[in-house]
């Protein structure tokens, strides 16, 4: 399951971001867009980490401020599974 909601985008030719730092479209840097992705990533795995351990609060901070950065299907549902975990709305 790898479809993301919001597809992210070369802030300045809209092409579809391909995960490189370079647009293949038009040469733009896209380094600060591969580097949100990854920290949005990394906020979702310390979510899935904290569920592991039995936190549910800080998996669904976690997974908010991933949510926040960049939302994908797969955010949505850990969303889903944080919130079922902690009793929160």
């Amino acid at each position: 399951m790898s479809g993301d909601p919001h597809p992210l985008s070369c802030p300045v030719c809209q092409a579809r971001f391909r995960g490189a730092a370079v647009c293949s479209r038009c040469g733009a840097d896209l380094t600060a867009l591969m580097l949100l992705t990854a920290h949005a990533h990394a906020l979702r795995q310390s979510a899935r980490h904290s569920l592991r351990n039995g936190d549910c609060t800080l998996a669904l901070a976690s997974v908010r401020a991933a949510q926040q950065l960049h939302s994908t299907v797969e955010g949505n549902l850990l969303l889903l599974v944080s919130r079922t975990t902690s009793l929160e709305p």
